[in-house]
């Protein structure tokens, strides 16, 4: 019990320090590190808000996209084929911009975009009306995690989660390391990833409206393959990043 006093009591303090800090101390936008955003810490400026390419309108709901055309899914999404979510949110598309940021984020060490791109996040989540039991971060193997130091998806759960009220929970777990992605095509990239995820132990998320969440969607691999071990959720995806 008192263990779990201390807990709660550091918890507590976290949280009031986090409060203060944001109250007395301003932040550089970590678009360009030079202007003050106007609201929030660790927020992006105005300038580098207008150079985002945010996806407002209809959305493709296998992608998070913009729909290209007469029909819900866009014209990519119609190539791949049928998607094992509900729907999908992407915060932002990765033109030249957005890709620089996303690379700073995971291979510079430049976590306090993760507090930018989720209060974008909340914004999309908000405007969607759409209500969740909790948000799910994609997993890292624990040789990536050593290497990287930190789980991009994570961190931006917390803090999505944080933004929105919805608890964070780590149903899922890398059950086996993988090659990189980045240069696999789809079919490469589903036979990397077969058996690459699996439920935590005890973990139970049956029925419930879960978001997943991973950095980037390229072509929805790690995200399908995530999914399945959710099969008997109701499962909806957000990326930061849409390409």
């Amino acid at each position: 019990m008192e263990r779990l006093k201390n807990c709660v009591r550091g918890f507590a303090d976290r949280v009031r320090w986090a409060r203060i800090i944001e109250t007395v101390c301003v932040f550089p936008c970590p678009g360009c590190r030079e202007a003050l955003p106007e609201q929030g810490w660790n927020g992006f400026c105005t300038e580098c808000l207008s150079r985002l390419h945010r996806i407002d309108g209809p959305r493709c709901p296998g992608c998070g996209g913009p729909q290209d055309g007469i029909l819900a899914y866009c014209s990519k999404c119609l190539r791949i084929g049928v998607r094992p979510w509900k729907d999908a949110y992407a915060v932002i598309e990765l033109d030249p911009f957005g890709l620089e940021l996303i690379h700073r984020y995971k291979y510079s060490g430049q976590v306090e975009l993760a507090r930018a791109f989720a209060a974008l996040g909340a914004e999309t989540i908000r405007r969607s009306g759409t209500v969740f039991d909790a948000i799910v971060p994609v997993p890292l193997h624990w040789t990536r995690y050593l290497g990287r130091g930190f789980n991009q998806a994570h961190l931006f759960c917390r803090l999505l989660g944080g933004e929105l009220g919805i608890p964070v929970r780590g149903y899922l777990v890398r059950s086996r390391a993988t090659r990189r992605q980045a240069r696999l095509n789809r079919e490469q990239r589903l036979n990397n990833l077969t058996d690459a995820f699996a439920l935590r132990r005890g973990a139970n998320p049956d029925g419930l409206r879960l978001l997943l969440i991973d950095d980037v969607l390229t072509t929805g691999a790690t995200l399908t393959e995530a999914c399945r071990p959710l099969a008997k959720a109701q499962v909806s995806i957000m990326v930061i990043g849409r390409r």
